[in-house]
């Protein structure tokens, strides 16, 4: 049930982050992405579990707070708006 709590967590962290970018400046978006990393690289070096599992979470981690800083950013949304011009 702990991994089920932890699921639901990050899926309210995330969802709060996406709210919170539409909100804040551009440049809140690195804020989260840049403690996400510093909370990894601590957990590597503290906790026992597979290396290969920690970092696959650091990189899908990294991977969906930066898709939401770039969405924001709207850097996601420039190739749609490129077809639709042509």
């Amino acid at each position: 049930m702990s991994e089920f709590k932890g699921l639901l967590m990050g899926m309210l962290i995330v969802a709060i982050l996406y709210v919170l970018d539409r909100y804040l400046p551009k440049w809140f978006g690195a804020i989260p992405g840049i403690a996400f990393l510093l909370l990894m690289v601590y957990i590597i070096f503290t906790k026992d579990q597979s290396l290969l599992t920690k970092l696959t979470l650091l990189i899908v981690g990294e991977a969906i707070l930066n898709g939401i800083w770039l969405e924001a950013l709207g850097i996601g949304r420039r190739k749609p708006a490129k077809k639709s011009k042509k």
